[in-house]
């Protein structure tokens, strides 16, 4: 893939800017931040620095460019709120020169009329923009009507869309996405990936945890839901288009529009 660093400017780009904030990057958010791609996906464990990562795009991409629109989603209001804070962090930290016009818990301007907004990852909260970044944090729960709703938005504007998460079982667009198309940057981070997290508290972490628990959190694996009463292995092995159907063609001739299934007379 091509390196963005050339294209962007030495204050804006977002490697130099988690630099500057004292957040040297790992090698893969290295990696996703100076490749040119239009889509990508963080299957990371949590506390593996997808957040951080995201954000850096995210204050990029409002740096980069007068008037850019950056989109925040996530399944709750409160999600949505937190990465934004994220954000604001990492601009406090980094100091680049383009100033701030106006913040609040949702909502950041800056002077070059940029702006990132917050939102609740809701069909009827993402309809009506159009924008440069789209970022869904926790988008293995972000549904799928909202994340349909998103793409429109990139299409005039050639923007970019992230989706970062960790697994939520075997369903929805970001379980979909992973495993069957492959037109996405992937990056996969499980929590043995991260420097930041020791041998002994994974340990620890998967003695106080369900085998279910740590390996969606930790291991980052889709797997089927506690509370599914099917497993999708037995579901998928169940489908086939080598049996016969139940009823051949023309068996059901008898069945006409003035023959009732359901004697009315009697009632049954």
């Amino acid at each position: 893939m091509r390196s963005r660093v050339a294209d962007e400017g030495a204050d804006t780009d977002a490697v130099t800017l988690m630099s500057r904030a004292g957040l040297e990057p790992d090698p893969w958010q290295k990696a996703l931040l100076t490749s040119d791609w239009e889509r990508a996906l963080l299957n990371c464990a949590r506390q593996s620095g997808k957040t951080t990562a995201s954000a850096a795009l995210a204050l990029e991409a409002a740096l980069e460019a007068t008037d850019n629109l950056v989109l925040i989603l996530a399944p709750a209001r409160r999600q949505s709120k937190e990465f934004l804070r994220s954000v604001r962090s990492l601009y406090r930290d980094a100091a680049p020169d383009v100033g701030l016009d106006k913040v609040s818990e949702l909502r950041l301007r800056l002077e070059n009329e940029s702006r990132i907004i917050a939102l609740p990852g809701k069909e009827g909260t993402v309809r009506g923009y159009t924008a440069d970044l789209v970022i869904a944090d926790e988008a293995a729960r972000v549904p799928d009507s909202a994340y349909v709703a998103t793409r429109p938005m990139l299409a005039v504007s050639g923007g970019r869309f992230v989706g970062l998460s960790t697994p939520a079982g075997q369903r929805g667009w970001f379980y979909t996405a992973w495993e069957t198309q492959d037109d996405w940057e992937k990056v996969e981070i499980s929590g043995w990936d991260c420097p930041r997290m020791s041998e002994e508290f994974l340990e620890q972490e998967r003695e106080e945890m369900s085998e279910f628990e740590f390996s969606q959190e930790y291991e980052v694996q889709f797997r089927d839901t506690e509370d599914q009463l099917f497993s999708t292995e037995n579901i998928e092995a169940a489908l086939t288009a080598d049996a016969d159907p139940l009823f051949a063609e023309g068996t059901a001739e008898h069945l006409t529009d003035t023959e009732p299934l359901f004697d009315t007379d009697s009632g049954r």
